[in-house]
């Protein structure tokens, strides 16, 4: 097999005059979670369709283990022979079938007993093989989903939206789940999600993908940790969580601002716009303070103050109780991000 499950080149494709995808470029090695992470309408489904077969691009090439499967429009490999599996958001189970009928679905005979048995026990589901999908609750269908997805061992796993119909409760024990059983049978997967807590819980690499209104394009590829603390635009900081931007005057290791001088993560000079997360401030409730509280809210685990620092400039602050002041100072924790 090749070191790289998967290589996307160049891809373009168009619906009629809307622009999809535009010139994606992303790579996934062996055994490697790599999640695509854009709002609704930047191109992620559409990517992972072309990468199943079940969209041919106008442009670029898609390779999977070292064979081209698509080139410039012309498919070379269709989607029943490039060994990949695939998981919808709706799960798309046969309801009229057991659940050990639908992983055992699409495997040879001679395999298939043991194959089946195998996987109800790699998602933990021996006991429900004889059920119906109807019989089963949302998690379990997921599980079930997967199992049939990965039954036939593919060398490249295509998760679309995995999550979607499935309780907040249990996103991050199924994303567990899922992440042991990929790693266990050792498969390469493309995530593809809006959703950046998953993204960034889940994958070895994230891909951020925008449409500035000619398709959507990658503009950063990194792990979880580079991307969320050195973002590369403001539409990654914004989609990889809760983000604030302040303009300052920065000179080597230091940024003077609207709440004073703060320490950079690396040197720059000149006007830059830094990324505040609301983690990295610290809020000093003060009668006489030069910040006023626009709001507090509640978020679960603490507060978070959101203050007016500038001329109607806003910022986050998390607070681990709420003290209700309508003035304060904020001031920064640790270093932070220009851009």
């Amino acid at each position: 097999m090749s070191e790289i499950p998967l290589e996307i080149r160049g891809l373009t494709h168009r619906y009629g005059e809307h622009a999809a995808l535009n010139e994606v470029n992303l790579s996934i090695s062996t055994g490697e979670l790599v999640a695509v992470l854009g709002p609704s309408g930047c191109g992620k489904t559409t990517l992972l369709r072309a990468v199943a077969g079940l969209v041919t691009p106008l442009a670029g090439e898609i390779l999977i283990g070292g064979a081209s499967v698509v080139s410039d429009g012309v498919e070379r490999i269709g989607a029943e022979k490039r060994r990949v599996g695939l998981v919808f958001q709706e799960y798309a189970l046969f309801p009229n079938m057991t659940v050990a009928a639908n992983i055992g679905f699409a495997l040879p005979k001679k395999e298939r007993d043991v194959r089946v048995q195998k996987m109800l026990e790699r998602v933990d589901l021996e006991a429900f093989g004889s059920r119906l999908p109807a019989q089963l609750s949302g998690g379990q269908q997921q599980r079930v989903a997967l199992a049939r997805a990965l039954a036939g061992r593919p060398q490249l796993m295509l998760l679309d939206e995995p999550f979607a119909n499935v309780d907040a409760s249990l996103h991050a024990r199924l994303g567990d789940e899922l992440v042991q059983t990929l790693r266990q049978e050792g498969a390469a997967c493309l995530l593809v999600t809006h959703d950046s807590a998953d993204a960034l819980m889940l994958a070895d690499r994230v891909a951020v993908v925008v449409d500035e209104g000619e398709g959507g394009r990658v503009v950063q590829v990194a792990s979880p940790q580079e991307l969320y603390q050195r973002p590369s635009t403001q539409a990654v900081a914004r989609l990889t969580g809760p983000a604030w931007f302040l303009e300052g005057q920065a000179d080597g290791d230091s940024v003077m601002t609207a709440i004073g001088v703060l320490r950079l993560m690396s040197p720059r000079q000149g006007q830059v716009t830094l990324v505040i997360r609301p983690e990295q401030l610290v809020f000093q409730p003060q009668a006489d303070g030069e910040h006023n509280v626009v709001s507090w809210q509640y978020m679960g685990r603490g507060y978070r103050a959101v203050c007016e620092v500038d001329g109607g400039v806003l910022v986050g602050v998390d607070c681990r109780d709420s003290t209700g002041s309508q003035k304060g100072t904020v001031t920064a924790s640790c270093p932070v991000w220009a851009l």
